[in-house]
């Protein structure tokens, strides 16, 4: 029997999906000899961190994103991190008691991570041999923080070989890399009947598609770029998707636009709505940005989060595959420039396929099905 755990943090949503992404592909191996469990590694801690975590990193990139960019460029920092280090490891170690006590007696075989906090507590307790498991961190955003990083760690699954160079220049031997891509649900590489979902989301034949979404937070200018849009009605459709801030779900409901637009809040069919949109307007997080890639949707970047997601958003637009703008009235001439040049999009799939990681999931099934 080979036993599997993938250990998750609830802080945003993308942690998790990449998480349930692996775990559903897993299952659909149906191997009798396979025992697989999944945790949000936070249900595993005390009360008070088990809370605070999520709650700290949410009100710093809604209220502070300035201070969230410089503590997380300062920490990368080697020098400033070699300081940091035994100190977030001691804390992090105080923290885990329970989720030691968790690991010790399920005695997996392998131990997989889509988040840095349980990456460095396994790793901390395989170091101290009280954990033998094979421990595979698979890296959420493009380019990892110094924080991903633990000694200890048996592989790194990432997402592109800009991945590898920044591990390989910390002193990562490159054959524990593996720059497969970040795992999105299977359901992304589906082929959906465009005719019957386009009828689900009453769209209208002839428009350009927008598939408007700010993370699980429903963080960013949502309204103000819609507004923009007032000399394009005739043009335009937009699915907008508020995730969990219901303020932004009712202000818009009460507006009336000059083009269909239909609202949502949190959603589960993410895939049917790339599946139908020709442009995604977005938050560049490491499972929305591969979720896309692998629909082939070109993204226009909005807000990025100072720090993993300017990160990943410089990397898009290095590779051709993303528009990012400032302020909200740049995404206009955005629009204006797709209406008017049909090929412009083309283009921008071409870029998109050749950095895209669409056997991801499959393939880190495959690695651990081998071992």
């Amino acid at each position: 029997m080979t036993k599997i755990l993938i250990l998750y943090v609830e802080a945003g949503h993308g942690h998790r999906k990449v998480a349930e992404a692996v775990e559903k592909e897993l299952r659909s191996r149906n191997q009798s000899d396979l025992h697989i469990e999944i945790a949000d590694a936070l249900e595993k801690t005390n009360w008070l961190f088990r809370r605070s975590y999520p709650q700290i990193y949410f009100l710093l990139v809604l209220w502070a994103p300035w201070l969230w960019g410089f503590f997380y460029f300062l920490l990368n920092l080697p020098a400033v991190y070699f300081l940091i280090a035994p100190v977030r490891s001691l804390w992090n170690w105080l923290q885990s008691g329970t989720l030691r006590q968790y690991l010790t007696s399920g005695q997996f075989d392998f131990i997989l991570f889509t988040h840095f906090f349980p990456a460095e507590v396994c790793a901390t307790a395989k170091k101290r041999g009280k954990l033998n498991a094979q421990l595979i961190t698979i890296v959420t955003d493009v380019i990892p923080h110094t924080v991903w990083q633990n000694m200890g760690t048996d592989s790194y699954w990432v997402m592109a070989e800009e991945s590898v160079k920044v591990l390989v220049r910390r002193g990562v031997a490159r054959q524990q890399i593996y720059s497969k891509g970040i795992p999105v649900s299977s359901e992304f590489l589906q082929k959906n009947d465009l005719s019957v979902l386009k009828e689900k989301f009453g769209l209208k034949p002839n428009r350009l598609t927008i598939l408007f979404t700010s993370g699980s937070f429903g963080i960013g200018p949502t309204e103000a770029v819609l507004d923009s849009f007032r000399e394009l009605g005739n043009q335009i459709q937009a699915l907008v998707i508020c995730g969990r801030n219901r303020t932004l779900f009712e202000s818009l409901n009460q507006k009336r636009f000059s083009f269909p637009v239909t609202l949502f809040g949190f959603v589960d069919n993410m895939h049917e709505m790339m599946s139908v949109s020709d442009l995604l307007i977005a938050k560049p997080g490491g499972a929305t940005m591969c979720e896309s890639l692998v629909k082939k949707i070109p993204m226009v970047i909005m807000s990025p989060i100072p720090g993993q997601e300017s990160y990943n958003a410089n990397w898009l637009l290095s590779h051709q595959a993303a528009f990012q703008i400032t302020n909200p009235s740049e995404i206009k001439d955005i629009i204006v420039r797709i209406v008017n040049q049909p090929g412009l999009l083309d283009s921008m799939r071409e870029a998109i396929n050749r950095i895209a990681r669409p056997r991801a999931t499959s393939d880190i099934a495959d690695f651990l099905l081998r071992k």
